[in-house]
């Protein structure tokens, strides 16, 4: 039986894994990628909107608008992950400095998200894949919307470790007013993808050389060749990390892919474990971005019966064959 097809609008701040999320939102049949709206995160917002652009461009991809997004956290000062990411936000491949995609002018990305939402009601999941500052302003501007999506999931947060500081993920730390203000209203729909998740999903040498290898003709051409240098740009970061000397983990399209379980409401099928709670997002001080279970009463490895669906695990096999049959189909696009 032929599952439904699942709309959806990605939030994103590209970003060399941004990359990854953005190809399997497009050729990965079960999602119909509605728009994608751009933030700060990353890289500042003229980059991360560029990058956008010319990762469509290179996907050979003309019909998926794209919306400029906020430049800026709500209250606190841009941060900026160009030392993980490169100097034009996307490190490993030079993207053209002149895209052919161009954003939409003609409305704001609110607005756009909103009529999105509005016409795809209570089918429509979000994917934010970089900071809430979009997000957080939709459902200030529009609070209606909040009933009619029907999951927001999120890469975001970490539990007991953090890659911004000891104690916060780098989404949640940049904008931590935007993510509390989402967790607040939203968290019944929310899928999260913690580091603690991510952390577990590396790209290994085989599978390094299932996504390019120079000396197979069936896998080394320019389009394999562009996402690999994207990955192992990134894999520089990680690569003395000791639990993760055997590649570099892929954290956004993560949370395009843990809509699957949680939608088809079949999460054996994926591997998928989570655990659901009620979160809370620390705000100001040198623990501020760190995600916090609120009921502390409730053993930690009990779900409640609300709150974020936090992902634990998932069978990572299934994820890469799922990633690599995307770049498949993109190559053929190409053809």
């Amino acid at each position: 039986m032929t599952k439904q097809q699942i709309p959806i609008w990605l939030d994103c701040d590209p970003g060399n894994d941004d990359a990854f999320a953005i190809l399997l939102s497009i050729f990965n049949p079960r999602y119909k990628l509605l728009g994608i709206s751009t933030v700060h995160g990353n890289a500042p917002l003229s980059m991360t909107t560029h990058n956008t652009l010319a990762v469509l461009d290179l996907l050979n991809i003309f019909k998926v608008k794209v919306y400029k997004g906020e430049e800026r956290p709500l209250i606190n000062s841009p941060r900026y992950a160009l030392d993980v990411h490169g100097v034009t936000g996307i490190g490993g491949v030079e993207l053209p400095k002149t895209s052919i995609n161009k954003r939409v002018t003609s409305v704001s990305y609110v607005d756009a998200l909103r009529d999105a939402i509005e016409a795809n009601a209570h089918e429509i999941c979000l994917v934010a894949t970089g900071t809430m500052t979009n997000i957080s302003l939709l459902i200030e501007k529009y609070p209606d919307v909040i009933d009619k999506i029907k999951y927001i999931s999120v890469m975001g947060g970490s539990f007991g470790m953090g890659n911004a500081t000891p104690y916060a993920e780098f989404n949640f730390h940049t904008d931590p007013h935007a993510i509390k203000a989402v967790v607040d209203k939203l968290q019944d729909k929310m899928i999260l993808s913690p580091l603690n998740l991510t952390h577990k999903i590396i790209a290994t040498a085989d599978i390094r050389n299932q996504i390019y290898n120079e000396d197979d003709e069936t896998k080394n051409s320019p389009l394999r060749k562009a996402f690999y240098d994207i990955l192992m740009f990134y894999s520089k970061a990680y690569a003395m990390l000791e639990d993760m000397n055997t590649g570099p983990p892929l954290h956004d399209p993560v949370a395009v892919y843990s809509l699957l379980p949680i939608v088809d409401g079949n999460c054996a099928e994926y591997g998928y474990k989570y655990l659901r709670r009620k979160l809370d997002v620390v705000i100001g001080g040198p623990h501020e971005g760190e995600s916090i279970i609120v009921n502390k009463s409730v053993p930690l490895d009990e779900s409640e019966n609300e709150g974020v669906y936090i992902g634990e695990s998932l069978d990572a096999k299934k994820f890469w064959n799922c990633m690599l049959e995307a770049l498949n189909t993109a190559e053929l696009n190409l053809k």
